[in-house]
């Protein structure tokens, strides 16, 4: 591909299957649906994903099929694609974010699992588990990260201490990049420093069904304000929340001196020229303190698998946590032929002894952000019927008002496809504008 496109993509909805065939000739068939929100072509992930099953089991016809970000943070799309029927428009496995997922198993949409791995890190084993009981196959890590060049930076101890070293290193603002006006954003980065005042506290759930704390939320506006660039603030304001790419392409540029992201935001940094060697990652403090707070992405499946298809899903299971299977779909993050990391987390641990991320610094770097001491999840449970309320309350401490406006869940997915970082990018970006 030659420059950068910036597409808008997860446009599909909930009956879009990529790969589904007209009949299954007899074999089993098992519909999933991916979590959306990935770095790098989607449908290559897809076709790695679909054709490498099939051929391991090609007694079963897996079909694959695509949502919208936007949709798969809605509990009534997630209840529909779980419970109606495989023919008009159900699945049998969503891949979910896992703040989504408890509410669903309260209600008994989604079944418990029993298909386990030995090495899959103890935070998202807890973020899959509700009353106990496991309802998550985890699949991703993720969580709240600072990510910045500067080692000094990442080693903050609490939002008002990164301040401190933010404006000790680059004296002018902007100092941190980052997007809080969805409200599926704001509600993470306020338990986030919920967790980061309570510190003794592993169960967050307070934050999420608790009144909002007024010395949190000013906790959270602290960081945002650190965004603030000629009297505005494009964190907040909505503009970062319309269109990320700036957040990336001005970061690496050094107009911010860090921005706040995910493991994977590393790729989407590399197609403006980032060498994740050169860049640190620790948890995001924007509380009393830094702490790690993991939530991550899990294969939930409906309560009603007949046998077959249950055999099925668990064969999906061993299938996409198979190394080889991780490997193909962290690699296959460039052009054809490349291999190129998306930097997503891998929820089994021991993938980061493997080649590849074992002597990758950056991944290494991400891995002890992933286990610093003190972690904790984020809860899996109210979060949907919640986040506007938090939201309501916590945005005008953002914005220096008592107004607020609420951005519903997340961004329309941005996704830059660029071999050669530069190229064409402020042109794409005001096409797609």
């Amino acid at each position: 591909m030659a420059g950068l496109l910036v597409l808008l993509l997860m446009t599909a909805g909930q009956g879009m299957a990529a790969g589904a065939k007209p009949e299954s000739g007899g074999r089993t068939v098992l519909k999933v649906m991916p979590y959306p929100d990935i770095p790098g072509d989607f449908d290559r992930m897809l076709s790695i994903v679909e054709t490498g099953f099939e051929a391991q089991h090609p007694e079963i016809d897996l079909v694959l099929v695509k949502a919208a970000v936007s949709d798969v943070y809605e509990l009534d799309f997630l209840r529909q694609a779980l419970t109606n029927s495989t023919e008009h428009g159900g699945v049998h496995i969503v891949e979910s974010d896992t703040i989504m997922m408890g509410d669903l198993a309260l209600e008994s949409v989604i079944g418990p699992q029993t298909y386990s791995e030995p090495d899959w890190h103890p935070l998202i084993v807890r973020g899959t588990t509700v009353n106990g009981v496991r309802y998550g196959v985890p699949h991703w890590l993720c969580g709240n990260f600072l990510i910045s060049r500067d080692s000094y930076i990442t080693a903050a101890k609490g939002v008002q201490d990164l301040s401190y070293r933010l404006r000790l290193r680059k004296p002018k603002g902007p100092w941190l990049a980052g997007n809080y006006a969805g409200n599926s954003y704001l509600v993470l980065y306020y338990a986030q420093a919920w967790g980061e005042k309570y510190t003794t506290m592993e169960n967050l759930l307070p934050a999420i069904t608790g009144p909002v704390d007024p010395g949190i939320a000013r906790s959270v506006a602290v960081a945002s304000d650190l965004c603030l660039e000629n009297g505005t603030n494009p964190c907040v304001d909505g503009t970062y929340y319309e269109d990320s790419v700036p957040v990336f392409e001005r970061t690496v540029q050094g107009d911010y001196a860090a921005l706040q992201g995910f493991s994977e935001s590393m790729w989407y940094m590399m197609q403006f020229g980032a060498k994740p060697e050169e860049w640190y990652i620790a948890p995001l403090p924007v509380g009393e303190t830094t702490r790690n707070v993991i939530l991550g992405d899990a294969y939930i499946a409906r309560s009603s698998l007949d046998p077959a298809t249950a055999e099925a899903a668990e064969k999906f299971y061993a299938y996409m946590m198979r190394p080889e299977t991780y490997e193909a779909i962290i690699f296959s993050g460039g052009a054809e032929g490349e291999r190129v990391p998306r930097y997503l987390a891998p929820a089994r641990l021991t993938m980061f002894s493997k080649p590849g991320l074992a002597d990758d610094v950056y991944y290494q770097r991400v891995l002890q952000a992933m286990l610093a001491a003190n972690g904790t999840n984020y809860p899996n449970l109210f979060v949907p019927d919640n986040r506007d309320r938090i939201y309501e309350a916590v945005m005008p401490y953002l914005l220096g008002t008592r107004r607020s406006g609420v951005r519903k869940s997340m961004h329309t997915r941005v996704v830059l496809h660029m071999p050669h970082p530069m190229e064409g990018a402020r042109e794409a970006r005001s096409q797609a504008q």
